[in-house]
């Protein structure tokens, strides 16, 4: 077998998603189509930006690269210099539904859809007082190996979770559908096993589903959960 395949997070990444675990002054997403989901309730589908009481914010996306017969990601982390704020719906004051662009049917200009069509916004209660501050931030990778002859193998960073004020978990989880979207769970619900792989999995739930590769039978599946350091931060 050859070495594994390796979309863990770069240093100054890392860095960042320890910094998480900090006081937050505004968890923001872009408000847009199947940002929510009618059958998956709490769950969110979007680019998010965490903005630290201190320091930069923090783009979250996911990186994605075509290879051994899909899509492997992980979860990406971007400092952002700035941004604009009026423009982005807010987890924490959701009355902030922020602007959805999109061009005039004559092309000659943009409008703004309202971004309170159903789905394209965040519509339940502020998530300040539970991720105003975060106590702990892990990684969650992956690890993947597949192949009869020859087996391949990878290891990504395929999410964070975060550990709030009431000392419950929500998930970060980078997913593949080429829009850099990753999705958030407010609860980790289904999700759970991925943080805790002793947790019942109810069917179509098991870690290989969760993860996307509910099609792909000839792939062994396992999850580990990194603690990171708190108190450390990348620009």
């Amino acid at each position: 077998m050859t070495a594994p395949f390796d979309l863990t997070l770069p240093a100054p990444e890392r860095l960042r998603a320890a910094g998480l675990a900090a006081p937050w002054s505004d968890f923001l997403y872009v408000p847009g189509r199947g940002f929510t989901s009618p059958i998956e309730p709490g769950l969110y589908r979007s680019s998010f930006v965490i903005a630290p009481a201190e320091g930069r914010a923090v783009r979250v996306s996911s990186f994605a690269v075509p290879a051994f017969g899909g899509e492997l990601c992980r979860i990406r982390l971007e400092p952002l210099v700035s941004f604009r704020q009026e423009d982005l719906g807010s987890f924490f004051e959701p009355a902030r539904r922020g602007v959805v662009y999109a061009m005039s049917p004559d092309r000659r200009g943009a409008v703004t859809p309202s971004p309170g069509r159903p789905g394209w916004s965040y519509d339940g209660p502020t998530l300040k007082p539970r991720l105003g501050r975060v106590a702990r931030a892990e990684l969650i990778r992956e690890r993947v190996t597949g192949g009869s002859g020859d087996v391949f193998a990878w290891t990504a960073d395929r999410g964070l979770a975060l550990t709030g004020a009431d000392g419950q978990p929500c998930l970060l989880l980078a997913i593949p559908d080429g829009d850099e979207q990753v999705m958030f769970a407010r609860r980790p619900g289904l999700y759970t096993a991925l943080i805790d792989p002793s947790a019942p999995t109810p069917p179509g739930a098991a870690i290989r589903d969760l993860l996307g590769y509910g099609d792909r039978p000839d792939l062994t599946v396992d999850v580990e959960i990194i603690p990171l350091p708190s108190g450390e931060r990348a620009g």
